[in-house]
């Protein structure tokens, strides 16, 4: 066993924008900030028993794992600056980011002056060049290339100037979709549904061109279904399927909830034409796309978001690459939950919700945890309501699953 076995993970959501700053001393926005602080703890429910989790508040994280009912409780520390800056020197652990990015190695990096035992993974602009969005443009090729039975899928054109995007509007019907090249999970999205731009969309897309020096242009579909398929890489050229994610989105593409239950079941919510041999080949060549484009540098969790939309004929076909997400995911997070937490004859979801004003969040936690009280068999979650970090008074976002037993 290496010496490092021990992780110490750390939830850094919206790592794709900080890995565009390219620098060191990032400042993530509002939001990310705050999802980070009040989320802080959700690595415990997908880290190995014995591993760390980096957190702010030891005691508040402690009170929460202690609230858990013992059979549920992961086997993992949260742990402080102070406290991992106490550790002995020969029990190292492995930092473990939910996502790599200069940004977060180099807080790792301050904590390991100080006298953290902690192996740091390295950056390579290379990374830097594949979480871009022209990767997944790549690998969209490849799947294409090797799923010649799905329709034909005009690739994201990106453009460095505002005369490029109006000449693309102008040989396309509406509705478009625009993104910015390094953001992911709704963040950094442009919808357009007009042929026309307007005043505040002009702006939207200056303020992008300015600061990331290109945007993509795409057709928006006809989304009937969102669905992503979460895999592994070694580094070495191996990608091995993990999980599969069938989730929900707000009305503009950021994450909402994920389902939880077993892979059958999982299966059983996809569309029909992907209940059968078309799921298979579809997982085999975005393995296989995959190993040919980061399969040799990039290692790690990653998840690969897709969607099933309406032809204009009225059938459902498949898009096999709508997003390369080279990190944990929300996918696998609800994946670990199915497994150790959701009881086999249940399903539910995994939902992140904001809350914009203060102390409501702590009353909607209140308010579900009564309607949906908590109800264990066999070690496992089989109805209710469960917070999945600590809630308070401050809390803006809360992570939760809400089950219910099914025959």
């Amino acid at each position: 066993m290496k010496a490092w076995s021990r992780r110490l993970h750390c939830f850094n959501p919206g790592n794709e924008t900080a890995v565009g700053a390219g620098v060191a001393n990032y400042t993530p926005d509002n939001a990310a900030r705050r999802m980070a602080e009040d989320l802080e703890i959700l690595p415990i429910w997908y880290a190995s028993d014995g591993d760390a989790v980096w957190t702010t508040d030891s005691k508040g994280a402690n009170q929460f794992l202690d609230s858990l009912p013992l059979f549920l409780r992961p086997s993992v520390s949260p742990l402080t600056d102070s406290a991992l800056c106490r550790l002995k020197a020969d029990a190292p652990l492995l930092a473990v980011p939910w996502g790599l990015s200069p940004h977060v190695l180099a807080r790792f990096d301050r904590l390991r002056q100080r006298g953290a035992p902690l192996s740091i993974p390295v950056w390579s602009d290379d990374l830097r060049t594949l979480i871009h969005r022209q990767t997944a443009t790549r690998c969209l090729g490849e799947v294409l290339r090797r799923m010649p039975e799905l329709p034909d899928i005009e690739p994201p054109t990106f453009c460095t100037g505002l005369a490029e995007i109006t000449d693309y509007m102008v040989r396309r019907r509406p509705p478009f979709l625009l993104k910015t090249p390094f953001s992911c999970s709704g963040r950094g999205l442009l919808h357009m549904d007009g042929d026309a731009m307007s005043a505040q969309q002009q702006q939207w897309i200056a303020g992008a061109l300015r600061r990331w020096g290109a945007v993509s242009i795409e057709r928006r579909l006809d989304k009937t279904s969102d669905f992503a398929l979460e895999f592994y890489s070694d580094g070495r050229g191996r990608i091995a399927y993990a999980d599969l994610s069938v989730f929900d989105t707000q009305p503009r593409g950021a994450f909402s909830r994920a389902r939880l239950g077993s892979p059958d079941r999982l299966r059983s919510h996809l569309p029909d034409m992907l209940r059968g041999p078309l799921f298979d080949r579809l997982r085999v060549a975005v393995s296989e796309a995959l190993s040919a484009v980061i399969g040799y540098t990039y290692s790690g969790f990653l998840g690969v978001d897709m969607l099933t939309y309406r032809l204009p004929g009225g059938a459902e076909a498949v898009h096999p690459f709508i997003e390369l997400n080279l990190r944990y995911t929300m996918g696998l997070v609800a994946a670990s939950l199915s497994r150790r937490l959701v009881h086999p004859d249940a399903a539910g979801w995994l939902t992140i919700a904001r809350s914009s004003q203060p102390g409501s969040a702590l009353r909607d936690h209140q308010s579900d945890a009564l309607r949906l009280p908590a109800c264990y068999a066999d070690g496992r979650l089989r109805s209710g309501y469960l917070s999945l970090t600590p809630v308070t008074s401050a809390t803006c976002f809360r992570a939760f699953v809400e089950v219910e037993e099914h025959s």
